[in-house]
């Protein structure tokens, strides 16, 4: 009698990206997560997974702390750059790898999104797949970018909609969801046209005031 081959084992396929953040978020508040750690932690998938846990914390409609979108913006248009340049893996200076951070102020961070990431994930299957899949990568890096710059700017409620582009344009790439890039295309130029309407607004009033 001749063995059966092996049957795939159920959990080999990728993990949910909501259990993936939910995995950053879990443990002893006192741990520490290094980004080196995140790079071994993702793997493969570690460009779009990253560009999703920079952006998240933006991408909740809560007060940030002041700052905190050009600190969290760094890293965003560092990693978009490379995409952009058609790197295979990220690249950080060693002193930011070693950098790391309290897993407790981690979750403050990322815990609000697990609820939005997950009624996303519904939605979300293997489509035009090649609208987020390596030959897009430069496209992907180069919309990225544009929205860290908007969401980097000082500009009080400019960087929810940014922030939510980079997010669904970071699911769809890792989840081959071409569907889900083209919403992410959608809601840049959105982001931009609301950014601009600020930027206007902002300077109307300053005209105003020092009139």
């Amino acid at each position: 009698m001749t063995d059966q081959a092996p049957s795939t084992p159920a959990d080999s396929a990728p993990e949910k990206i909501s259990d993936i953040v939910a995995a950053l978020c879990d443990g002893w508040e006192d741990d520490r997560i290094s980004l080196d750690e995140l790079l071994q932690a993702f793997g493969a998938r570690s460009f779009g997974l990253l560009v999703l846990v920079f952006a998240l914390p933006n991408g909740i409609p809560a007060p940030i702390a002041p700052g905190l979108s050009a600190i969290l913006g760094a890293p965003l248009l560092l990693l978009s750059v490379q995409m952009l340049l058609g790197f295979s893996t990220p690249w950080f200076p060693a002193s930011w790898r070693s950098r790391s951070f309290r897993r407790a102020d981690v979750a403050k961070l990322l815990r609000p999104a697990l609820p939005y990431i997950i009624r996303i994930e519904r939605y979300i299957r293997p489509r035009l797949s090649h609208l987020a899949d390596g030959g897009t990568s430069r496209l992907i890096g180069a919309l990225v970018l544009w929205n860290a710059i908007l969401l980097s700017l000082p500009i009080p409620f400019g960087n929810l909609i940014p922030a939510w582009a980079i997010i669904l344009i970071a699911i769809g790439q890792i989840e081959r969801d071409g569907v889900i890039v083209i919403a992410g295309m959608v809601v840049s130029v959105i982001g931009a046209g609301w950014v601009w309407f600020l930027l206007d607004v902002g300077l109307a009033l300053l005209e105003r005031l020092f009139a």
